[in-house]
């Protein structure tokens, strides 16, 4: 995995963008994904992409993801669909 961005703010949010390169056997070609590290805790764990990016090679792959523009990260974040994230139960709140 690559850091693409140490630091992106969507919306609300904070996150640390890191993309991950993987071979496709099916395809004979390398695909990659953007994964999404909360650091504000507005999510409960990390999420990512379906592939975005692919080529013949991994380092094109690698080139790809990381020559992302700050648009296409929250683009690609804004696809990705989120569940509705329930708060825990106050005790004594009914």
């Amino acid at each position: 995995m690559e850091v693409i961005r140490g630091w992106l703010a969507v919306d609300d949010r904070t996150f640390t963008v890191l993309g991950e390169p993987w071979y496709d056997p099916p395809s004979g070609e390398w695909k990659g994904r953007f994964l999404y590290v909360p650091l504000d805790r507005s999510l409960p764990q990390t999420v990512g992409t379906h592939a975005v990016r692919h080529a013949r090679q991994r380092d094109e792959v690698v080139r790809q993801l990381s020559a992302a523009s700050d648009r296409e990260l929250a683009q690609a974040f804004r696809a990705i669909p989120l569940s509705p994230i329930v708060p825990p139960a106050v005790p004594g709140e009914r």
